[in-house]
């Protein structure tokens, strides 16, 4: 009896690693189609040659005719499409992995990184560099400047929250409302900036309000590749803490673990991944909402798997928007296409939520 659970328990084990072993290669395969999506004509065998050039030290040079042809065509792969895809991957990746921490650390499966404010503040930071000119920091301007206030005031909710945590005692539904409370409050303040803003100022705040991988560069991806490895680090470091969190917190004080402090760690934390990638995105939705739902329907609910394949699921999701982003004519941003994916999916995880009696 006890060999055959073991046997059972080990096929479990192996389903979910061949699992996130197809996701990956998925991923990796749509990945590498999109640096041919372009509309200059690229095609696998131009994304192919372009990457052998670059790894063998043979990077083509501006000359004339065909040979200007050729340089194009690797600027566009290396310089325009390749950081969109890195950025891509490592934004999904990281709101995947944060909106699975988030859900669990809160036990609510209706939580992702920016139900604490972080996208309604980093937007308010903005839109306030883009209609005003003024920034957090003076010494910034222009683009520059926007990124800057984003990131400050993207961590404002969450100073907020592991302020009042300090005085009062709360409980993770109430750090959520605190959380609610503040992304409506900054939604106010930039409501009242958009209306008063000039038409081409209105365009670019909306575009960062729905997320866009337009704006991601060389420089832009090293940040955002940083900000991933170290939050899946920090996400597997406390992985078993937070199983242990999930039972509750007074099984979890029994068990050694400080619920109130794990969670307000993981808060500051998850704020800073997050603020780094809205500064340089911005709010792109339902990522972090409906990755960790997929995943569980693959791998279950133990965060030491759970965390990897979000954050392969979240990535795999803002890679296939933003080919269809750039298939589609009229430029839309990515958010767009991650809220068509997303909401019919949350709509459905309801549905079998409430069919489950889960709440």
């Amino acid at each position: 009896m006890r060999s055959e659970k073991v046997a059972e328990y080990r096929r479990k084990e192996h389903r979910r690693f061949v699992y996130i072993a197809v996701f990956i290669v998925i991923c990796v395969v749509l990945a590498f189609y999109s640096l041919s999506v372009s509309k200059f004509g690229v095609s696998m065998e131009d994304v192919f040659n372009s990457i052998v050039n670059h790894l063998t030290g043979n990077v083509p040079e501006r000359g004339i005719g065909e040979q200007y042809y050729i340089w194009m065509l690797d600027k566009v792969i290396m310089e325009d499409n390749l950081p969109r895809a890195v950025g891509g991957i490592a934004v999904g990746a990281t709101l995947a992995i944060c909106g699975a921490m988030m859900q669990s650390i809160t036990r609510n499966p209706l939580t992702d990184p920016y139900t604490i404010g972080i996208s309604s503040a980093a937007l308010f930071g903005i839109a306030l560099s883009l209609c005003y000119g003024v920034c957090i920091i003076p010494v910034f301007t222009g683009d520059v400047a926007s990124i800057v206030n984003a990131f400050v005031f993207s961590l404002i909710p969450a100073t907020v929250i592991i302020f009042v945590s300090t005085f009062k005692k709360m409980s993770s539904t109430m750090m959520v409302l605190i959380g609610i409370g503040m992304m409506y409050m900054f939604s106010a303040f930039t409501t009242f900036m958009k209306f008063n803003a000039e038409a081409e100022t209105l365009h670019e705040i909306y575009e960062w309000s729905l997320g866009t991988l337009s704006k991601t560069s060389s420089e832009t991806t090293l940040p955002l590749i940083v900000a991933t490895v170290l939050m899946l680090v920090f996400a597997m470091m406390v992985a078993n803490k937070i199983n242990v969190m999930s039972t509750g917190d007074n099984m979890s004080k029994s068990l050694g673990v400080n619920p109130v402090r794990l969670r307000i760690f993981c808060f500051l934390i998850m704020s800073v991944a997050t603020a780094v990638c809205v500064c340089y995105t911005g709010s792109i939705g339902f990522v972090g909402l409906v990755a960790p739902h997929i995943a569980r329907l693959f791998v279950g609910s133990d965060n030491k798997i759970l965390v990897p394949t979000s954050a392969v699921l979240g990535a795999l999701m803002v890679v296939v928007s933003d080919v269809i982003v750039r298939l589609l004519p009229g430029g839309l941003p990515v958010g767009t296409i991650t809220a068509l994916i997303g909401s019919p999916l949350f709509i459905y995880f309801l549905y079998r939520q409430r069919k489950n009696a889960a709440f």
